[in-house]
């Protein structure tokens, strides 16, 4: 059971401070007591307090895949004849595997799912292959899916007078015109968003003022997309949710997703093209609260949905960048 006293210990410059890092988690403390009024070493103390008790997992940042001629695949996994000791290990395969942009656990139809970042289709190969060698026997349903446009919506559950950053990745593919040394930027603030450029500079074998021009550089291109927090959901007192609408057609699709972005417990919208045409995110207190989300959608698109799955989603890891040279 969530533990709905979490919360209670989150002031409203906790709050605050994590509104603005989900909007900036690259913002300095300085920047970051100015706009709350606070002193720099508050700030400073407010975030690690909220780092240490995992209230924040980490800093990362979003990626427009689309303009690095990549898309992300979204799989689901139904198990059966499965133990403890093999539920480990498939989640350990998942969680090494150098293409897993996202990866969680779930309960409704499907056990799994889990994002692959690939440029073709000899990259999804090189994962399901040896994931199919070595758990076929277990795999009871698969379903593959094309992922070509992401919405992301700034994390509002927490502090629900704050604005909206609807973040939209489109669907139309682009051959950048990046280097070996973009790529790897790329991949640390994917990874770390709140890396300081001397630790990028190092790891790169480059300078920070050339760091800093790249960095500049790749927002201007609409490559680099914004920087955010992996949050602990059950810290908070919420419950991730996400709802996966198989429609009619795809003409409804940017009015519910214009729907979820004006509800401050939605997090994600995404397109996908398969069994489902669209997945929606929630992070919610308790499933009443989720059926009285899903009864409006309904109500308000009932003759365009043919049907939906519903998943309870146990975070394991995000990087929405996982770069192979």
């Amino acid at each position: 059971m969530i533990n709905k006293m979490a919360s209670l210990s989150l002031d409203l410059v906790d709050k605050k401070l994590l509104y603005e890092l989900d909007l900036n988690s690259r913002q300095s403390y300085t920047q970051l007591a100015k706009k709350l009024s606070i002193a720099k070493e508050t700030a400073r103390f407010r975030v690690q307090r909220l780092k240490e008790q995992r209230y924040i997992k980490n800093f990362i940042t979003t990626m427009n895949t689309s303009a690095l001629n990549r898309f992300y695949y979204k799989l689901f996994y139904k198990f059966h004849k499965t133990n403890p000791t093999i539920d480990t290990k498939i989640i350990s395969f998942l969680q090494q595997n150098k293409s897993t942009a996202y990866f969680a656990s779930t309960e409704g139809r499907y056990d799994i799912t889990f994002l692959i970042l690939a440029k073709d289709m000899s990259d999804l190969y090189a994962v399901l292959i040896p994931f199919r060698e070595k758990f076929g026997e277990y795999i009871l349903e698969q379903e593959i899916l094309i992922m070509p446009a992401v919405h992301r919506f700034n994390f509002r559950f927490f502090y629900t007078s704050g604005k909206l950053l609807h973040t939209k990745y489109p669907v139309e593919l682009q051959e950048p015109n990046i280097d070996d040394l973009d790529y790897a930027i790329l991949k640390e603030l994917a990874r770390d968003a709140s890396i300081p450029l001397i630790d990028i500079a190092r790891k790169t074998k480059s300078e920070t003022n050339v760091i800093k021009y790249r960095i500049r550089n790749l927002k201007q291109k609409n490559i680099l997309g914004t920087h955010v927090l992996d949050v602990n959901f059950e810290k908070f007192g919420f419950q991730q949710f996400q709802i996966d609408f198989s429609l009619k057609n795809h003409s409804q699709i940017n009015k519910m997703i214009s729907y979820a972005s004006q509800h401050p417990k939605a997090t994600f919208a995404t397109v996908t093209l398969g069994k489902y045409d669209l997945a929606i995110e929630f992070v919610v207190e308790n499933v009443k609260e989720l059926r009285e989300i899903l009864n409006d959608i309904k109500e308000k698109f009932s003759e365009h949905i043919i049907d939906h799955d519903v998943l309870i989603l146990y975070e394991h890891s995000i990087n929405w960048f996982p770069y192979q040279p």
